[in-house]
């Protein structure tokens, strides 16, 4: 994500969305709630830590808040159009037709 919206909202701006997404998301799942330096670079390891302590489903539900958040703050800077190109090369959800779903309806 971050080679396609540093050109347009910078490296700070990058980190700023990511710092508040995170903040908005862990108010639904505090384990989201990082200790991290506003002044150095998201810490994408710690994040990946952090979810892979938590059991499947609420590490599903926070990656969802998270990205739901970040999209949402992102679609509020730069509107929906240039959010969907600028998320679409990286962030493309499956179909219902792909085959791979959240719940497997087979006994």
């Amino acid at each position: 994500m971050d080679v396609a919206l540093a050109p347009i909202i910078g490296q700070r701006g990058v980190a700023a969305l990511y710092r508040r997404s995170l903040y908005l998301a862990a108010a639904a799942h505090s384990w989201l709630a990082l200790q991290e330096d506003p002044q150095a670079p998201p810490d994408l390891v710690a994040l990946k830590s952090s979810i892979a302590r938590q059991p499947p489903p609420e590490a599903a539900a926070g990656g969802v808040a998270l990205l739901q958040a970040f999209h949402t703050l992102l679609t509020s800077l730069v509107g929906p159009s240039l959010t969907l190109r600028l998320l679409d090369a990286v962030w493309t959800p499956p179909s219902p037709t792909s085959g791979s779903s959240a719940q497997d309806p087979s006994p």
